[in-house]
């Protein structure tokens, strides 16, 4: 039940976004073990501390059938518990997906490797309870496993093997199938070798030869070289696609492109930017506004009059993507590298930053943004555009304080 909740909370906002993106959904099948996992483990030393100690009427050192047997017996009952709760948690999110989703399908080997990572949990956590013998160990098994998950949020270096990535893939990016394959193969490497060595400790309570021991070593070892592989050898998180499909739309001269799995968007994206530039009028500035998922493969390469825009399912393309067209417009860029101790502007001030935040304002058309003191507030549009045209070079190189405003 924990496991389903902790499940549910982690995708539940994303169950009312007006789009689904399959990369960011086959991704939360291993990004929600970050503290799923952890549940997981805890839970699974909870039942073998409980079950397999030898205190226990029904767990004798020399019980005939310790070892491999009653691991499986506790192992398969649990694992089925578990992972079954975490993919339904998962369910409501893959159910809107199917629904919609405009591009590409779920990316399995994905997918998988979240499956594997909460499989990893139980069993490192069942043999964490088997060592200790006592169910109080499980706030340890949690604190393990969550330590384990954090090191993902630390950067590329464990992204071979740990399944909680720092960041969520995004439209155009594919996580690095190489990658993906080493991380399942080393999970379901400690998976079955956490099992055998739980089977083993419990085979070798009695007085037994010390060959036991030495398998459980060379168990223990395949992991380990596994990890160690993993974590000196960074691959690339992601493969970016080299020519994504697009749709592609034109507007008082300016080219809209936006990805396949955002065709829903350009409509809106044209509505939300096509006040500034018309504001604007005529100019070379900006002559083509493209979606960053177009762009991953090469961003190095985007020309000086493309427009980047972000286009995410949990942000709505009216809140910032309007404001920073009008400020790229108005010079916002070079006042930004010119002055980068100002932080905001004081809409009316002198400074040439603040007379590019009232001009950004002003292009963008929206009337919570242009105050009382913003000078350009009650001028014409004609006036204004005859203006800027004539100061396009003080507004390029943010330079305002030094012309005369219109009137």
């Amino acid at each position: 039940m924990a496991v389903l909740v902790i499940v549910l909370s982690g995708t539940w906002e994303s169950l009312s976004w007006p789009y689904q993106e399959w990369q960011y959904t086959s991704a939360q099948f291993h990004q929600q073990t970050a503290l799923a996992a952890p549940a997981c483990a805890a839970w699974a030393a909870v039942v073998a501390g409980r079950l397999t100690s030898p205190s226990r009427i029904f767990a004798p050192a020399a019980g005939q059938r310790m070892g491999a047997p009653v691991v499986r017996q506790h192992l398969v009952p649990l694992g089925a518990v578990l992972v079954g709760s975490y993919l339904l948690g998962l369910a409501p999110l893959v159910a809107v997906t199917v629904i919609d989703a405009e591009f590409g399908g779920p990316d399995l080997l994905v997918m998988l490797s979240g499956l594997l990572g909460i499989s990893a949990s139980i069993t490192v956590g069942y043999l964490i309870g088997v060592l200790a013998r006592s169910a109080f160990i499980a706030p340890v098994a949690f604190l393990l496993f969550f330590a384990f998950t954090v090191l993902g949020s630390t950067g590329d270096t464990y992204a071979a093997v740990v399944p909680v990535l720092h960041i969520d893939p995004e439209l155009g990016q594919v996580e690095n199938p190489a990658m993906v394959v080493f991380r399942c193969v080393f999970l379901l490497a400690v998976t079955i070798v956490a099992a055998m060595v739980a089977a083993q400790v419990l085979a070798h309570r009695v007085p037994r030869p010390r060959r036991g021991w030495t398998t459980t070593a060379a168990l223990t070892a395949i992991p380990v070289a596994l990890a160690v592989l993993g974590v000196s050898t960074t691959p690339d998180l992601f493969r970016l696609p080299a020519d994504p499909p697009r749709q592609c739309a034109e507007r008082h001269g300016i080219e809209y492109c936006v990805h396949q799995g955002h065709a829903s968007q350009l409509d809106d994206l044209i509505t939300a930017l096509d006040p500034a530039f018309t504001a604007r009028g005529p100019q070379e500035q900006i002559e083509r506004v493209h979606d960053r998922a177009l762009l991953w493969s090469d961003p190095l390469a985007v020309p000086e009059t493309t427009h980047v825009v972000i286009l995410s399912p949990g942000n709505t393309i009216t809140g910032s993507e309007p404001y920073f067209a009008a400020g790229r417009l108005a010079g916002m860029d070079a006042c930004d590298k010119k002055y980068p101790e100002k932080v905001g502007g004081n809409s009316g001030g002198e400074h040439p930053y603040d007379r590019a935040v009232d001009l950004a304002a002003w292009l963008e058309r929206n009337p919570l943004a242009l105050h009382d003191t913003n000078p350009f507030k009650d001028v014409d549009t004609d006036t204004m555009r005859e203006w800027i045209t004539t100061h396009s070079e003080e507004i390029r190189t943010c330079s305002l304080d030094t012309v005369e405003l219109p009137s």
